[in-house]
Parts: structure tokens; C-alpha cells; sequence
């Protein structure tokens, strides 16, 4: 995972946890277990689906993925479909999967690119009706190929935050609201480009990249189509 999809997996899961919602993942190191254990952190209850028997994961984990299952334990659950002894195998991963689409009200793709696991879990959730939501990436990040394409191609929402996946799920999110965003702050001058932005900003431009990608899908900000970028319709200040 990249540090963005960490911060956003952490931030959702947390979020969700405090608003009542049980955190369903895989266990595998990454963003999954950085969603479990936000959650537990938030003092939520989360679930692991394991892609081998529970008593082989426990015997096989390293150190820090025993002590996350040890606290799921108590605090939610590991669930496999596999019998308790049997090891992980590759193609045993894709039953795992289907099992955490069927465990869920809805489906967030945090970080994904193109051929990972996680595109089998959304499609499995596809398959059956649940909603799929996929965070917004910086344009060109490999770890993003993934989630940009399916909300490209109409599959998934564009998760812009907890609230939109708890009320798809008949939850009132505890995130709390969104302070003056200091990005449209400063669109409110005129365009900039995404490097001027950067730097007025103080952050890294594949950061601001991202942030720029959510708020353009959410009509906040609008791409100009010359390199800059200036406030859109839905802008909170010219709504």
C-alpha cells in the first residue's frame, strides 16, 4: 500500500467503526490490516475472512498479524472457509474474497491496481447487488489503476469520505464535518495549476494531485482542460 491508501483506509474504517459499522477485510498485510485495526483502535468490532484454515494462519502469521488476529478474536471475529489446519494456497484467495462481497452491505476499494485481489471482491459484490465505492487516486499511481478505472467505467461511486458509504448502508457517520477546505481557499483567487497549488499549499504534489482528482469528481473543482484547475459549481462557498 502507499501512504495514501494507509491514511485512507485508516480514516474510512475509523470513521465507519464510530458510526456503528462491523469492518469486514482480509487480514493481509496492507491496507487490510490497517482498516482492522483502525477499527478495533476506534473502538468498533471488525471481522477477518482468511484465505487458509484459522489454525494455520495462527500457526504460519508473523508476530504482528497474530497479535491483530488475537484482538479481532475479541473483538469481532475470524471467519475462514476453509477447514482450521488447511494452508494457504493461491487460488484459495478468490472463495475468501467472495466471502467478504457476501459479508458486506457495501464494498470500499480503498487502493487497487490493475489485477489485484481486491477487483475480485468488488466484482463478486457487483454480482450480487452490493454498492461498490473506490477511492479517487493521483492520476498515473500504479497503486491506483485499479479504483480510477472502476469508477471510470460506472462500476463504483467515488468514495469521497465515510458519510457517503454509511448512508448507503442506513448509517449516520461520527466523522466529524468538514472544516473550510483550504484547497478551494485558494482557487478562490482564479485557476492555478496543480504545481502552483502545491506550493501555496505546502503539500506534495502527488497528494494535491489526488485531493484534486476527489474534488473534480465531486464537482467542487473543475479541470479547465489547460493544465489549471478553478472552482467548480458545487464549490461549498458558490453553492
Amino acid at each position: 500500500m502507499s501512504p495514501y491508501g494507509e491514511r485512507v483506509a485508516r480514516e474510512l474504517a475509523a470513521a465507519l467503526a464510530r458510526a456503528g459499522a462491523v469492518v469486514v477485510s482480509g487480514l493481509a498485510p496492507g491496507i487490510d490490516c490497517a482498516a482492522h485495526a483502525s477499527a478495533l483502535a476506534a473502538g468498533g468490532t471488525s471481522v477477518a475472512v482468511l484465505g487458509e484454515g484459522i489454525s494455520s494462519f495462527l500457526a504460519n502469521a508473523g508476530g504482528r498479524r497474530r497479535r491483530l488476529a488475537n484482538d479481532l478474536r475479541a473483538n469481532g471475529a475470524l471467519v475462514s472457509p476453509y477447514p482450521p489446519v488447511v494452508p494457504a494456497q493461491g487460488w484459495m484467495f478468490a472463495k475468501r474474497n467472495a466471502v467478504i462481497a457476501g459479508l458486506s452491505h457495501a464494498v470500499v476499494i480503498a487502493e487497487a491496481p490493475h489485477g489485484s485481489g481486491a477487483l475480485i471482491t468488488a466484482a463478486d459484490a457487483l454480482r450480487i447487488g452490493r454498492p461498490v465505492f473506490a477511492v479517487p487516486g493521483p492520476l498515473g499511481a500504479h497503486a491506483s489503476e485499479g479504483t480510477n478505472a472502476l469508477i471510470a467505467a460506472g462500476a463504483a461511486r467515488a468514495c469521497l469520505g465515510a458519510a457517503e458509504v454509511a448512508g448507503a448502508i442506513g448509517l449516520v457517520s461520527s466523522a466529524p464535518p468538514r472544516a473550510a477546505d483550504p484547497l478551494l481557499d485558494a482557487l478562490a483567487a482564479g485557476p492555478l495549476d496543480p504545481d502552483a497549488l502545491a506550493r501555496r499549499l505546502g503539500v506534495d504534489p502527488p497528494t494535491l494531485r489526488a485531493r484534486l482528482v476527489a474534488l473534480v469528481l465531486s464537482g467542487a473543482v473543475v479541470d479547465l482542460g489547460d493544465g489549471r484547475f478553478g472552482r467548480g459549481a458545487r464549490s461549498p462557498r458558490s453553492s
